[in-house]
């Protein structure tokens, strides 16, 4: 199945279809979560097809492997816009694939949509360059004004790898968002292994802290839950969106009960469109949706919205289409781009419990 769009004049229409284009890592080591969020690419626009199409064309998605390699996106971007015709390219993964992606894009004033990469805000490329996803960042910020706002936690602690610069990054940002909320960081440790854990620990009991953040890797999440544990920290513990992964989970099942972490989507959400979805997919693929699946399914059918509203079609029009709108009913929460193409969106605050995982909030940084 495939999907069309393309930048300016006809290059994006073949006789009665439109289509888009998705940079997708289907081989390489970031294959598995790629399949995802191409399955959510692939059933917005069977979805719309069933509705008509645009205006009666039929979209036609086009999706190229980068093999997980970020130095392929420049040109498989700029393929998809003049071999393929694309209106609109998605991105993957990857910030730094995305960043290569989009700045061949913005060359050639075809839209490009950053739906998954989170590391840093791809959008800053131009001004036909959207993202749909919140920065590790903004998600640092969204935990901090959760743990003051809604938990009343007044005293912080920060636990995290110093050879990662992302987590770094991360403590900084949770740091700063929980200070202008009006909470006290009362300490903040780095560890480079087990044994630095174990001493750590000790400084966190000590320290008096109601609220342990730790922007950790799924490897590392379990070690620390489970020395806080050991440790008799009574503090609540927050991670990143590492703490998600089942190997985490897997790794320290007891430990990681109550723990608090963000991901782009929540599976457990009460909200109809998020069971309609669930339903679909599985019906689809014989799967259960991921993060990325959900986010690149909302990345699309925010576009196609979009599309709809613009009587003559053409890349400029799309991007002007896409400033200042909203997408209400999307998957993993609504969200909204103003006209500076800055994103308004809430993560999805998850809490461990003894038989899964429960949603404890949307939250906005």
């Amino acid at each position: 199945m495939s999907l069309a769009a393309a930048s300016g004049g006809c290059r994006w229409r073949r006789g009665n279809e439109v289509t888009l284009g998705a940079l997708v890592p289907r081989t390489g080591d970031r294959a598995a979560w790629g399949a995802d969020l191409l399955r959510g690419y692939e059933l917005a626009v069977e979805q719309q097809n069933l509705r008509g199409g645009l205006n009666g064309r039929r979209l036609r998605l086009v999706a190229l492997d980068d093999e997980s390699r970020e130095e392929h996106a420049s040109t498989l971007t700029t393929r998809l816009i003049e071999r393929e015709g694309a209106l609109a390219v998605f991105g993957e993964l990857s910030s730094v694939a995305n960043e290569r992606g989009a700045a061949a894009a913005q060359r050639r004033g075809a839209v490009f949509v950053a739906t998954a990469s989170t590391a840093r805000d791809v959008s800053r490329a131009g001004d036909f360059v959207f993202r749909t996803a919140l920065t590790d960042a903004e998600q640092a910020q969204a935990m901090a004004r959760y743990a003051r706002q809604s938990m009343q936690r007044r005293k912080g602690a920060i636990v995290y790898r110093r050879s990662s610069l992302l987590h770094v990054g991360m403590a900084d940002a949770f740091a700063s968002g929980f200070r202008a909320h009006g909470g006290e960081m009362v300490l903040r440790e780095s560890y480079q292994d087990d044994a630095d854990l174990v001493r750590l620990v000790a400084r966190v009991r000590s320290s008096g802290a109601d609220i342990v953040y730790a922007p950790a890797s799924s490897e590392d999440a379990g070690r620390i839950a489970v020395a806080l544990k050991q440790g008799r920290v009574g503090a609540q513990i927050m991670g990143a969106d590492g703490w998600a992964s089942p190997e985490a989970r897997q790794f320290a099942r007891d430990a990681m009960v109550g723990a608090l972490f963000p991901e782009l989507f929540s599976a457990v959400s009460p909200r109809p469109e998020v069971e309609a979805f669930i339903a679909a997919f599985g019906a689809r693929h014989r799967a259960h949706p991921g993060s990325f699946a959900a986010v690149g399914y909302d990345a699309v059918r925010w576009v196609i919205a979009g599309a709809l509203r613009v009587p003559q079609l053409d890349a400029r029009s799309l991007r002007d289409a896409l400033l200042g709108s909203r997408l209400d009913d999307a998957v993993a929460g609504p969200f909204s781009v103003d006209a500076r193409r800055a994103l308004t969106r809430a993560i999805c605050v998850q809490r461990y419990e003894a038989q899964g995982v429960a949603l404890a909030a949307m939250m906005t940084p």
